[in-house]
């Protein structure tokens, strides 16, 4: 397969290496000194994949990165910049960039790797481009019908106690928070539970209809879960990893707020992750980045064994918690 690759530095020998690498390593890469000659070649070329340089001599490198991702003829770009400052990353991260790697890289395999994930998601999105246009095409019906979103909402919040093992689950709604909220938590197989607790960033009215999306997404996931055919729920930060790209490829334009707590309640061992940082734990977690706004986000595994106490999280007036029965 000749998978094209162009490379935009303005430094001439690590383009040279960069290019020897890649064609040892089986790809076609192709070379542009600077933003301008990127830009041109970019529909000559066709390539599958850029390589792009911040710093380059005649405009910027996150203007290059813009007009790569958004051109008629766009296409997916790694930005790698001798740059490793915060705001360099996440102003290319916001424009579009599939990853960023800091140069000199250590190891080129590392590039190697980080092209392959590229390409393996470019792949994987063609593949399920048809679904996805269905997905967004009952979206579409759901926006313009007030009705059916006003009977779905109810579903968002679960109302009733759940005891698994020694831990009993039960929640408290703040009396503003229902109608923005998604709380959930399931017995699962090997009396496991898992919690979820979610919050959507959404234009005004559309918050209920981002969290019903949200939810959509996450069951299919659940009844896999039930039938013992996948163990995604067993790792929190593979599920938040997961509906993240689904959300990213969908039309939905909302941020969330999530939280993702899952329980062996045998030896009261907890994972959890999570994503934005407008819910409260009751355990110590670094948040990561909200899903839906960047594809290619990663998230962290938190683990830790419970005392009588449990697990608590919250958001604004409303909690949910896992405590041993009788605790408190």
């Amino acid at each position: 397969m000749n998978r094209k690759v162009l490379i935009v530095e303005d430094d001439s020998v690590y383009a040279s290496i960069l290019e020897n690498f890649l064609s040892e390593r089986g790809f076609s890469p192709s070379k542009a000194g600077d933003g301008r000659s990127a830009l041109a070649m970019l529909a000559q070329e066709h390539p599958d994949v850029v390589l792009c340089d911040l710093n380059l001599p005649d405009m910027s490198g996150l203007k290059v990165l813009e007009h790569l991702v958004h051109s008629p003829d766009a296409v997916p770009v790694i930005v790698i910049s001798a740059s490793d400052r915060m705001s360099d990353i996440r102003e290319a991260v916001r424009l579009g960039a599939v990853d960023y790697l800091v140069k000199p890289v250590a190891k080129l395999d590392v590039l190697e790797y980080a092209l392959e994930s590229c390409l393996d998601r470019v792949a994987l999105e063609k593949e399920h481009e048809h679904e996805r246009w269905e997905f967004d095409d009952h979206l579409d019906v759901l926006f313009q019908d007030d009705s059916v979103v006003a009977r779905l909402s109810h579903d968002l919040i679960r109302r009733e106690s759940l005891s698994v093992g020694p831990f009993q689950v039960a929640q408290q709604i703040g009396a503003d928070d229902e109608q923005r909220l998604w709380i959930d938590y399931y017995r699962l197989p090997n009396d496991q539970l898992i919690m979820v607790l979610a919050r959507a960033q959404a234009l005004s009215g559309q918050d209920v209809l981002a969290l019903l999306v949200l939810k959509t997404l996450f069951n299919p996931l659940l009844r896999a879960t039930l039938a013992e055919t996948t163990a995604i729920l067993m790792h929190p930060n593979k599920l938040l990893a997961r509906l993240n790209s689904e959300l990213c490829h969908s039309r939905i334009r909302a941020a969330f707020d999530m939280a993702v707590v899952w329980i062996d309640t045998r030896t009261g061992v907890a994972r959890w992750s999570q994503a934005g940082d407008k819910i409260m734990l009751s355990h110590e977690t670094q948040p990561d980045l909200a899903l839906g706004i960047w594809a290619n986000a990663t998230f962290r595994q938190n683990q830790a064994p419970l005392d009588t106490q449990g697990f608590y999280m919250a958001c604004g007036q409303t909690w949910l918690r896992a405590q041993v029965r009788g605790a408190g």
